[in-house]
């Protein structure tokens, strides 16, 4: 495993679940196949396999045995933990070499999964930074790689924290964090209910054409994780002082599409949300006197002013500074 996981580092510049990109590499151009017919093919690998297997869910992970097409125990039937799906598109951007990059897909994926355990803490939005373990299976049944002790993710890839494949991070809105974390003082951790997911990911959520180097599974394979989310903090991916969760200004839940000052910059990852030359940072920056002396405070958020006259917040309003 730890092989493999440092391969991927290597690869990437990030953990494991997210790969190498066609384009990334200038050396070798990967000619990809359409990606609704290979996800048309996916769809029925996985639900064959949902049909035709049984799991037995383990503390330390799932045990898959083959069964009689659409049997009672199958995951298919089984009623102890419901299969359930939602039908998703592909994340709008990825990190790769040249930094943030617009992702084209039109294809609408389904991703099929079993809640585990729902957790008992808060759910991640999308842009979250989220501590989870996994360990992933490939449709032979095998595990291809795992990585209990947890690590931070974040998207898009923001400080020392990387992106995981899409389907990994879209799945984590259907649980929730533990409810609380213990330490043992001897350098270990407990986890009290954290929310835990089997999810089966078409390859166009995951590695499509480019799995990792020294991966057991190959090009165009659907696969299986067993996440645990453990915890989530708010990001703020441009280090503006405003967290994302506020910068979605139209409240559409879609932080991309919120660009105050037309520069093509989300103002989630934009230094200056209006365009007027005054980071956001310096706009919210306000000074005090704390203890005999001169300090400079960032307003929280709800305190945020705006400018005489105006109705917005300063930080969005391009007329005063």
């Amino acid at each position: 495993m730890k092989r493999f996981f440092t391969a991927a580092i290597i690869c990437t510049g990030s953990l494991l679940l997210w790969n190498c990109r066609p384009n990334d590499d200038n050396t070798a151009k990967i000619v990809e196949r359409d990606r609704q017919e290979v996800f048309n093919e996916n769809i029925k690998e996985i639900e064959t396999f949902l049909k035709t297997n049984s799991v037995e869910v383990l503390e330390d992970g799932v045990s898959f045995e083959t069964v009689a097409s659409e049997a009672s125990n199958s995951i298919w039937k089984q009623t102890e933990y419901p299969l359930q799906s939602i039908t998703v598109k592909n994340l709008p951007y990825f990190t790769g070499s040249q930094g943030l990059q617009k992702q084209n897909d039109p294809v609408e994926y389904k991703i099929y999964y079993l809640i585990l355990n729902e957790g008992g803490g808060e759910t991640p939005m999308i842009h979250d930074n989220t501590f989870t373990s996994y360990t992933g299976y490939d449709l032979e049944k095998t595990i291809f790689d795992t990585y209990q002790f947890g690590f931070w993710s974040s998207y898009p890839a923001y400080s020392t924290y990387t992106e995981t494949i899409p389907g990994y991070r879209q799945i984590l809105e259907k649980i929730k964090t533990a409810t609380s974390i213990i330490d043992n003082g001897d350098g270990t951790y407990t986890y009290e209910n954290p929310g835990r997911v089997l999810v089966f990911i078409p390859s166009g959520l995951g590695y499509f054409s480019s799995p990792p180097a020294g991966s057991t599974f190959g090009q165009y394979d659907p696969l299986i994780f067993d996440i645990t989310l453990i915890a989530k903090k708010d990001a703020d991916h441009d280090n503006d002082g405003i967290l994302d969760k506020y910068e979605d200004v139209n409240g559409n839940d879609d932080l991309w599409d919120d660009d105050t000052d037309g520069d093509g910059k989300a103002n989630f990852i934009d230094l200056d949300d209006d365009g007027d030359g005054y980071t956001t940072r310096e706009e919210i920056t306000y000074t005090t006197t704390v203890d005999g002396e001169t300090v400079n405070k960032l307003y929280d958020f709800d305190q945020i002013p705006t400018c005489p006259g105006g109705s917005v917040k300063k930080h969005l309003d391009k007329s005063c500074h």
